[in-house]
């Protein structure tokens, strides 16, 4: 509550509350926030449960000290990577050049499969989503990357209000970090990842 971390590195088994149940009271406070959990023990129910609710990783104890370090600073690096989806080449050119110059390593796609390749790679912090993409529908574009990449902070846009406040509707609210209604100005998107960063 009082303070940003980079990521919270926690065990699975704990007195009082487990690791799951305090990954969801953090993801309440701070949406954004990245959770590595560790355990000793195979709760399948329990470690699904930490994925859906936006685990960045699972680890298995006894964890391997470079590999944790090794991970954890792909972690802070990943703050910086954010993937642009837009099916209009002269907005999405927009959006990155301006994340670019704001620091972000920018990542382009034009279409949900495109998308979803660039998150099987180095995954990003955050996904700038167009609902209006070709042959997807927008809760589908954002079931699709979810399931992808459960952790990742959604920041959706569109110029329908409509669409918006109906894709939100139809998913889980911890899946939506945030809304953008078109046109939009860039400073508020710049603001709203400058947050995940240090949440």
């Amino acid at each position: 509550k009082r303070e940003s971390y980079a990521t919270v590195l926690m065990d699975v088994r704990m007195t009082g509350m487990n690791g799951v149940e305090a990954l969801g009271e953090m993801k309440k406070l701070r949406p954004a926030l990245r959770v590595v959990l560790m355990t000793a023990y195979t709760a399948n129910d329990l470690l699904a449960e930490a994925t859906r609710q936006g685990a960045l990783k699972i680890l298995s104890k006894p964890v391997a000290v470079p590999g944790l370090i090794e991970m954890l600073e792909e972690s802070v690096e990943q703050t910086h990577r954010v993937l642009v989806v837009d099916d209009d080449p002269g907005y999405l050119k927009t959006l990155a050049t301006i994340l670019r110059e704001s620091g972000y390593v920018v990542f382009e796609a034009t279409d949900l499969d495109d998308a979803l390749e660039k998150l099987k790679g180095r995954a990003p912090a955050a996904v700038v989503l167009d609902l209006r993409l070709d042959r997807a529908t927008p809760r589908d574009s954002v079931v699709a990357i979810k399931k992808v990449s459960p952790a990742v902070c959604l920041i959706l846009y569109s110029g329908s209000n409509g669409a918006l406040e109906e894709t939100e509707k139809s998913v889980p609210s911890s899946w939506v970090y945030a809304t953008l209604r078109k046109p939009f100005p860039p400073e508020r998107l710049v603001e709203l990842l400058d947050a995940i960063r240090v949440a």
